[in-house]
This record gives structure tokens, C-alpha cells and sequence, in this order.
């Protein structure tokens, strides 16, 4: 990896295409304590990398099951419109707390903009890159995408 050329420059991995990223367990602590939620459910996650005692797996499809309890959400990057909407979605109907975590991008941003002027839910940029892990261990390299948290609240319909 040739550290002269920024991070945003530099030819993407294959390794980057990957929707496996786990959610380091300090940056969703911090998040669950800054925005005093307490998530039940992970609606995408395995037996390995849950931060929940209850979660859907990429088998169970998330995108299908009802969401009735408070859920954290690192959704796969390929399908990160699907589950914004998702969320919205479950809140409008189960009146439940939603924390997300999706890349800050011009891509995200689009399919957010509605929810934001209804509304539903509000954001914050994550501080800083974050540095996913794969199989339980860090990645050598902070994602290439800024942060941002996305949190509907139960009571604000």
C-alpha cells in the first residue's frame, strides 16, 4: 500500500468490497452511551461479531423478519439503501430505538435526505475513520469511508 497517495485515492481491494466488517465493540459502546440506546436485536450480524444478545444473520435476512425490539444496525455496504429503509420502516411501525452506523457519502445521502426532513430520525458524523475487524481481528487499514450514526428514536412519531 503506498502511503503518499490518500486514502480516498488509492485502488480499492478486494478486500474493500467485502460486506464482512464487524463493528469494533469501543465505537459501539460509545455510540450506545452517547445516544443512550441499548440495543436488543443486531439486525445484521452471526454467532461471532453480535453485539446483541438477540441478531439476524445474512441467512435469517433481516430485510424480511419484523424488527419489535431496540436494534443496532451495521447493514452490508451493498445493501445499505435497503436497510435505511428497512429501519425507517420498522420505526414508523414498532416505535422502537434504531442506532445505524453507514458510510457518509454523497450515495447515502440521497436515499437519507427524506427521512432527515420528516424527521424520522437524525445523524451525527462518527469522529475519525473507523477501523473495522474481520474474523474478531482489526483491519491493518481505517475504512476508507467517514461515518456517520443514524438514530430514530421510540417516542418521536
Amino acid at each position: 500500500i503506498r502511503s503518499d497517495i490518500p486514502l480516498h485515492q488509492r485502488t480499492r481491494s478486494v478486500a474493500s468490497l467485502s460486506d464482512d466488517y464487524e463493528t469494533p465493540n469501543e465505537l459501539f459502546l460509545e455510540l450506545c452511551k452517547m445516544h443512550n440506546i441499548k440495543p436488543i436485536l443486531d439486525a445484521s450480524a452471526n454467532i461471532d461479531n453480535s453485539k446483541c444478545p438477540y441478531w439476524y444473520s445474512k441467512e435469517d435476512d433481516a430485510l424480511s423478519k419484523s424488527w419489535d425490539l431496540d436494534t443496532w444496525v451495521n447493514p452490508p455496504h451493498s445493501l445499505t439503501k435497503q436497510f435505511v429503509l428497512k429501519a425507517d420502516e420498522e420505526w414508523q411501525k414498532n416505535n422502537i430505538n434504531i442506532l445505524m452506523i453507514i458510510p457518509a457519502n454523497s450515495i447515502c445521502a440521497k436515499y437519507c435526505n427524506d427521512i432527515f426532513e420528516l424527521k424520522h430520525a437524525t445523524y451525527h458524523r462518527i469522529n475519525g475513520r473507523p477501523v473495522f475487524h474481520v474474523n474478531g481481528l482489526p483491519c491493518p487499514e481505517p475504512s476508507r469511508n467517514s461515518y456517520f450514526a443514524i438514530v430514530w428514536r421510540e417516542g418521536q412519531r
